[in-house]
């Protein structure tokens, strides 16, 4: 009986690890390198003010669309500008105040991530290191 449960905790301990692997395999592996991530705070007058997210990918495939940001705990839409054939630069206003920017914005209980698209699955890629740039007043 003694063999018998060392050797369930065995197995039981070899398939978690497995399983971990593989969902680790899955988040590393998306269709695009993140090449810088920033993030600045801008003052137009008293009432419009925000922040805005910048970041640069690299090797975006031609099947990937990008759907939202999650910054700070608040999801909002992303704008997508292309550099060059395979760079793209993803943009993401975030609103604070009696902002007269229509920006549709949502909390959610989320670390820091890109939201995207590929093949037509949903995925994430989690922003690990997202730089602070100097205040902007306009």
């Amino acid at each position: 009986m003694r063999h018998f449960l060392f050797f369930t905790v065995i197995v039981i301990t070899f398939i978690i690890v497995n399983v971990a692997c593989v969902s680790q395999k899955k988040v590393n592996n998306v269709p695009f390198e993140i090449s810088g991530a920033s993030y600045f705070s801008w003052v137009v007058d008293e009432n419009e003010k925000g922040t805005t997210v910048e970041i640069t990918l690299n090797d975006v495939g031609p099947e990937v669309r990008f759907d939202s940001l999650i910054f700070r705990k608040v999801i909002v839409p992303v704008r997508v500008s292309e550099d060059n054939d395979k760079s793209q630069t993803i943009t993401a206003i975030f609103p604070s105040g009696k902002s007269r920017i229509p920006v549709e914005t949502r909390h959610v209980d989320r670390p820091d991530q890109l939201i995207f698209h590929h093949n037509g699955e949903r995925g994430t890629k989690r922003l690990k290191q997202v730089l602070r740039k100097d205040m902007v007043y306009y």
